[in-house]
């Protein structure tokens, strides 16, 4: 290692144990960490993965997965918008090229395509989404901590409240990492989905017969951990759980527990 080289790594080395004791001289402007700088031309990479599982007395374990990667082209920042021509790929589906001009507004929550919009409800994604984080102070240390309300239903979780702590930042690299802990009862956006488009879930019981069951959510529970790196999702696992009925049409009633978590990398350093 080169002089420099070693002086900076010892600084680096320094700033990360010192902002891990929560000082308030290591406080630093939330911007540098949350809010995305892309330009035009970069480009980013991610693969992810989606698990849900319900377990209970007199049923198979039902497990569905879900796996696939995503590689976006920053295309056009805007006031407005960040542009992007995304290609993605569903493990087992057939693929269908790029799709282009997707934005995500500078609002942080919300997507458009083709003229329509939409908040995006997906429990990860490619930058830091203030529906499912809140809004973080404007100055943010090691152990720093909010209050987040969640007011509709996202991909595998309610409405709820959430308890969000800083436990690392990196001022040299604008590198945050964040816990998540949060409660919340009612159905998940994915239950909704399966409601309003009529997809049952099947299940197998005990005795061997496959049947069309609803599934009436419990008490929800979630925890995850995420880093982040201007803006941008380096990493995020997220685990929720929670007690179902599932109750056929003829009347039968099944008690079981669900968990669903989703994980998610960037897969190139682009950043």
């Amino acid at each position: 290692m080169n002089p420099r080289s070693r002086v900076v790594a010892t600084a680096a080395f320094f700033a990360s144990i010192f902002c891990l004791a929560g000082s308030s001289a290591c406080a630093e402007s939330t911007a540098a960490y949350l809010s995305p700088n892309l330009k035009v031309g970069e480009r980013l990479s991610d693969v992810f993965s989606k698990t849900v599982s319900i377990k209970g007395t007199g049923f198979n374990e039902k497990v569905d997965r879900i796996s696939g990667s995503a590689d976006y082209t920053v295309t056009g920042v805007t006031p407005e918008a960040f542009i992007f021509d995304e290609e993605g790929r569903y493990d087992g589906h057939p693929t269908h090229g790029v799709t282009h001009d997707i934005k995500i507004l500078q609002d942080g929550i919300t997507n458009c395509y083709k003229g329509k919009c939409a908040v995006d409800d997906e429990t990860s994604g490619l930058t830091f989404n203030s529906l499912l984080w809140g809004k973080a102070p404007d100055d943010i240390r090691a152990g720093t901590t909010w209050t987040v309300t969640i007011p509709k239903p996202w991909e595998i979780g309610p409405a709820g409240t959430e308890q969000v702590r800083v436990v690392r930042v990196d001022p040299l690299n604008d590198v945050v990492a964040l816990t998540r802990h949060g409660s919340g009862s009612g159905p998940s956006s994915d239950d909704q989905y399966r409601q309003q488009s009529g997809t049952p879930t099947q299940i197998t019981t005990t005795a061997g017969k496959t049947i069309d069951v609803s599934v009436i959510p419990g008490q929800t529970t979630w925890r995850g951990y995420t880093t982040i790196c201007k803006g941008v999702i380096v990493s995020d696992e997220i685990m929720v759980q929670r007690r179902v009925t599932l109750v056929s049409k003829g009347g039968d009633k099944f008690e079981g527990e669900q968990r669903s978590y989703t994980l998610l990398d960037l897969s190139q350093d682009t950043i």
